[in-house]
């Protein structure tokens, strides 16, 4: 059983959410994408592909919009889309790496900005918040497979 969690603890998370969307969303432009472009590349993993379904999980839209993402990262050579081994059905979405570089440049221009978005927190703060948060990704991971 978990504790009881105050209501201001979601106007709170929330805040905290759309403040960093807009942080990242405002980056895209220095590189050339679109807000969703920016947060699907962050969104792809070099040693894990991902189907472009998930995307659609992730992003709560329709499939054609998703294409409409990877098109436009693909033009830019930034990802491949690839089949899938065991299933030719599902297309997985591969980084490239030029897709790397532009998201390592995107993750080191967000990380210029840890100082003031985790400013409130300690040392061991920052260190337990990125563990849950790390945990929480990989548990809506699991469950939207």
């Amino acid at each position: 059983m978990h504790a009881q969690i105050p209501h201001t603890f979601y106007l709170s998370l929330l805040e905290f959410l759309l403040n960093s969307k807009h942080y990242i969303l405002s980056l895209s432009n220095n590189h050339d994408l679109t807000p969703m472009q920016a947060m699907t590349l962050l969104l792809t993993r070099a040693d894990e592909p991902r189907p472009m379904n998930s995307f659609c999980h992730m992003f709560n839209c329709d499939a054609s919009n998703v294409t409409g993402i990877i098109d436009g990262l693909e033009q830019k050579g930034l990802v491949s889309r690839r089949e899938n081994p065991a299933d030719r059905r599902i297309k997985q979405i591969h980084l490239e790496p030029a897709g790397q570089r532009v998201q390592d440049a995107l993750v080191s221009e967000l990380s210029r900005n840890d100082n003031s978005v985790l400013a409130p927190l300690s040392d061991a703060e920052v260190q337990q918040f990125v563990h849950l948060i790390q945990k929480l990704a990989r548990g809506n991971e699991v469950a939207a497979n």
